[in-house]
């Protein structure tokens, strides 16, 4: 009978490690360089620079992806929680390095970065720093299911109009 009930609870325990396995397989975010794709692999590699001032941020731990610094617009409200650490004045160059889209597992809803660093004016201190930069748009009734557009980056004068479409099923 102890023989029975040891291989029933080793079973048991293997059945549970499998599933748990499998949910955190399903829904861990999954990540997807996307810098050989348009509009990135334009700016991917290169120096880019400020068209409009803005400012670095230290951000939440939670909302961390890559880099612990945000790049964003000087008028763009600050969460609760994060810290201004430097404002970017018009001029300032930008080293893109990569681009990245972070899909939520629970969501499936992607968010995209373009990741890179900046040396901050007066201390010289190089501050690796992600930035927001795309806008996924999924459709269950139109005919185009799922495309990203960009809204004007910090470092371009004018916006793209156009729409892109990157299958993550397609990318490796």
């Amino acid at each position: 009978m102890n023989r029975r009930l040891a291989l029933l609870i080793g079973f048991a325990l293997a059945a549970i490690l499998t599933f748990g396995g499998l949910l955190y397989y399903a829904l861990r975010t999954k990540v997807t360089d996307v810098s050989s794709f348009e509009p990135y692999s334009e700016i991917v590699g290169t120096t880019v620079v400020l068209k409009r001032p803005a400012v670095i941020v230290r951000n939440l731990d939670a909302f961390v992806n890559e880099h612990p610094y945000l790049l964003i617009e000087i008028d763009q409200g600050l969460f609760e929680g994060t810290e201004a650490i430097d404002t970017l004045p018009i001029g300032t160059s930008l080293e893109i390095q990569k681009a990245k889209h972070f899909t939520n597992g629970s969501s499936g809803f992607a968010h995209a970065f373009v990741l890179g660093w900046v040396e901050l004016p007066g201390s010289g201190k190089i501050v690796p720093f992600e930035y927001g930069w795309g806008e996924q748009h999924i459709s269950l009734y139109d005919e185009e299911v799922e495309y990203w557009t960009y809204p004007m980056a910090l470092w371009q004068e004018n916006a793209n109009a156009r729409k892109f479409y990157v299958k993550h099923s397609n990318l490796q």
